[in-house]
């Protein structure tokens, strides 16, 4: 009785706990991805849509260390659950030229300020990062704006 009565919490506990999970959708139009920047919390899933000539790839430099890389297929919509607290830059690596990226926030990581700083730093060791820099600058005053940071 006790066995069944733990399983019955632990269902329950997994139910309550996915629920809460939330459904965020990123659309390409053209050459930007709708909207550029999103907030999600730990658990939430990211989908990428509309994407017939486009891909998603996270810049290595500019997401939590220890992450995962992500590089999709060319044209397919693809859906990415984030459970790791951090920011993650990524890029349509075909229109990177012309600064297609987007930015995630997930959670409430420490130092969301000195993060984006970081990662602007590293733009100055590497120039191919380069189309970054407006992006996070622009995400940085969206923050502020929000009261974020």
């Amino acid at each position: 009785m006790a066995k069944r009565l733990f399983w019955v919490i632990c269902l329950f506990w997994g139910a309550t706990s996915l629920s809460h999970a939330t459904e965020h959708e990123v659309r390409a139009v053209g050459v930007k991805f709708d909207p550029m920047f999103i907030v999600v919390e730990p658990g939430d899933r990211v989908s990428w849509v509309n994407m017939p000539a486009h891909m998603i790839e996270t810049i290595d430099a500019m997401v939590p260390e220890g992450t995962e890389k992500i590089r999709t297929e060319l044209g397919v919509d693809v859906s990415f659950v984030f459970n790791e607290d951090g920011i993650y830059v990524y890029k349509c690596t075909p229109h990177w030229g012309a600064r297609m990226g987007g930015v995630l926030l997930v959670g409430n990581p420490s130092d969301i300020e000195g993060t984006i700083d970081a990662y602007l730093a590293e733009i100055q060791k590497d120039k191919s990062l380069l189309p970054a820099k407006g992006l996070l600058k622009k995400f940085k005053k969206h923050l502020q704006k929000q009261g974020v940071i």
